[in-house]
């Protein structure tokens, strides 16, 4: 038909002149060339010589073309036991350019030694007949050692299958689920509160698919659930086969998740739903052939798991557990125990082992009075190894010295329930003695900043520690308590110093209303160090400028001070996250510039910048 409309077209061009003639045939050319390039039907063989007991796989393939039937040449005339086909489509983009090939795989076995040759196959691409290549191979003696791996003929559960159009809807429903399904197998089945188990989804086919797609996964309620990394499926290899129910199947594993139950008793982990395109063989009625294959949609859903979840022992339960439950080891240390005031001392903890490491918080630790603590910095190192999550988690304090002297660090204990051991496991971090030399060298603000918490600040007003009570200043010193004894006492000092006695209501009311006077009097004298480049201080003073004024600003005690309270405490006013964010880096930044100087002059002035942006916006959204 095409050569046909070719003709017609050079017929009418008979009387045009030599020049366009030329051209013409030159665009003919060019056409048939293209067309000739763009649909080719090939056969290839794995391999050309073979011995005796081995397979052999044969592919014939259809480029950039519409396969409407194919007709496979008499393999059992030539001298092959068949199976198959195999069908796969490929789609590829080089340089812009789409290609589109389909192929179709058997697996001969030769039945006798010698030259023999695999004749043509016929197929109907685009509306046209088309025959393939034959293939010469060269059958050797068998081999000592037989073929390692046999595969199994995924379509002999369809081989003798009559027309699809011939079989009800239920009835090919029957067949398909038969040879298409997803089990999920769990690691297993009864475990303790807080342990982790893991869910393998497989899917088990004996027929092709085209597609898969989960319509609706499990909701794992009563877990926490993290899923596993899969190493990319090659659609080039064959899967492995397995056995299930005395049946071998092609089997995939396509997701898989690892469970730590946050509650006990029995729970159901609900069938993840699937869809899928699934290729039904058709067959000549007359002639039993495979003939081609129609894609049917199918769905399906997996079986539901079934889980003991013990609760975890009261007996030997230690006070300090807080639920870690797995199998741990445990360090903690301290990078010196000498050191000068002023000078940060690191205390590392980490956590190492197979469990709900995600569920480990930092620890609890009251540190001297003298010491300034800042806020952990949690690293995070997990891996998904076969069914299990294990990693390293450590928590990493940076405690800066105020004073000299002889100090002890607290202990601190960790227990975790040992799966194995099925009891309680304890590990102690002992108490540690410092000794700090020199005395306090901070910065003139940041030590009259000190000075006045423990000379001015009454004891309950900001639930202040212990530390300011102890003062050797004014507050408990018997002018104090005479003070707070004698109203007729207090009203001759107010009126010799114009100064008033002021209840804790109206001295925190007092604090929050010059909380943004000192905040900027703190950044001004932060500008000064800016200028003289001298890092440490300058991001001292910008840290304790923020903690001070939103302290002071949202009523929050010194010693209840975090970043997730005074995020709390924005939040319920209407504060934007962004401005939440931004105080929570530039707090970070400032912590680790304290000791991990960048010396970088642009990032100090960026700091300060933004600080002073900070104090501003928070000034205008916390006026009420």
């Amino acid at each position: 038909m095409r050569t046909e409309a070719i003709n017609i077209n050079f017929n009418r061009t008979q009387k045009i002149n030599f020049g366009r003639k030329t051209v013409f045939f030159i665009l003919i050319a060019l056409f048939l060339f293209q067309n000739s390039f763009a649909q080719r039907f090939t056969a290839t063989a794995d391999a050309t010589q073979i011995p005796l007991n081995y397979t052999f796989d044969v592919t014939y393939s259809v480029e950039n073309g519409s396969l409407q039937k194919f007709t496979p040449p008499n393999f059992a005339a030539a001298g092959f036991d068949a199976s198959g086909p195999a069908q796969s489509t490929n789609v590829s983009v080089i340089n812009g350019k789409v290609s589109k090939s389909v192929s179709l795989t058997y697996s001969l076995k030769p039945k006798k030694q010698g030259d023999l040759v695999i004749p043509a196959a016929t197929a109907t691409v685009n509306g046209g007949e088309m025959r393939s290549n034959t293939i010469s191979v060269k059958i050797t003696a068998p081999a000592k050692q037989p073929q390692q791996q046999q595969y199994y003929d995924p379509f002999d559960a369809f081989r003798q299958q009559e027309r699809q159009d011939d079989i009800s809807s239920e009835e090919l429903q029957k067949k398909i689920s038969k040879n298409i399904f997803v089990r999920v197998i769990p690691s297993k089945t009864s475990l303790y509160q807080g342990d982790q188990v893991t869910l393998s989804y497989k899917l088990y086919h004996l027929i092709q698919f085209q597609s898969l797609l989960a319509t609706k996964n499990p909701s794992y309620n009563g877990f926490l659930s993290e899923d596993f990394k899969l190493p990319e499926y090659d659609p080039n290899e064959r899967p492995p086969v397995e056995e299930y129910n005395g049946k071998k199947y092609y089997v995939q594993e396509f997701k898989r998740t690892t469970l730590f139950p946050t509650k006990s008793g029995k729970i159901t982990i609900e069938p993840i739903e699937l869809a899928s395109e699934v290729l039904i063989p058709v067959t000549d009625n007359f002639f039993g052939m495979v003939v081609g294959y129609e894609p049917y949609e199918y769905n399906f859903k997996s079986n539901a798991v079934e889980l003991n979840i013990k609760p975890l022992p009261e007996k030997n339960k230690p006070s300090t557990f807080s639920g870690a439950v797995g199998k741990f080891s445990f360090e903690a240390e301290y990078d010196k125990t000498k050191c000068n005031v002023g000078d940060p001392i690191t205390l590392k903890v980490s956590y190492k082992g197979t469990g709900n490491l995600k569920l480990i918080t930092p620890p609890k630790l009251e540190f001297p009075e003298e010491f300034e603590a800042y806020e952990p910095k949690t690293k995070d190192d997990y891996q998904n190894n076969g069914s299990t999550v294990s990693g390293t988690k450590t928590f990493e304090y940076v405690l800066i010295p105020q004073d000299g002297g002889k100090f002890k660090l607290p202990k601190y204990e960790f227990a975790y329930f040992d799966v194995e051991k099925g009891d309680y496991v304890k590990f102690t971090l002992p108490e540690t003695e410092i000794e700090v030399s020199g005395k306090a060298k901070l910065s003139e603000n940041v030590a009259s900043f000190f000075k006045r918490e423990k000379e001015n600040k009454p004891k309950g007003i900001y639930g202040i520690k212990k530390q300011y009570i102890k003062s050797t200043g004014f507050v408990g010193s018997t002018g104090f308590w005479a003070l707070t004894v004698s109203p007729v006492l207090l009203l001759i000092v107010g009126f010799i110093f114009r100064k008033r006695d002021y209840s804790d209501g109206e001295l925190l009311l007092m604090r929050r209303n010059k909380a943004n006077k000192i905040a900027l009097r703190r950044m001004a004298t932060a500008k000064k160090l800016l200028q003289q480049n001298n890092e440490q201080a300058f991001y001292n003073e910008v840290i304790r400028a923020l903690w001070e004024y939103l302290s002071d600003k949202l009523f929050i005690p010194q010693s209840e001070l975090s970043k997730e309270n005074i995020a709390d405490k924005l939040r319920l006013k209407n504060v934007a996250d962004e401005k939440i964010d931004a105080l929570k880096t530039t707090l970070d930044t400032c912590e680790q510039s304290l000791f991990s100087p960048v010396g970088k002059e642009n990032a100090m002035q960026t700091t300060y910048s933004k600080a002073i942006e900070l104090i501003i916006d928070f000034e205008e959204q916390l006026k009420n």
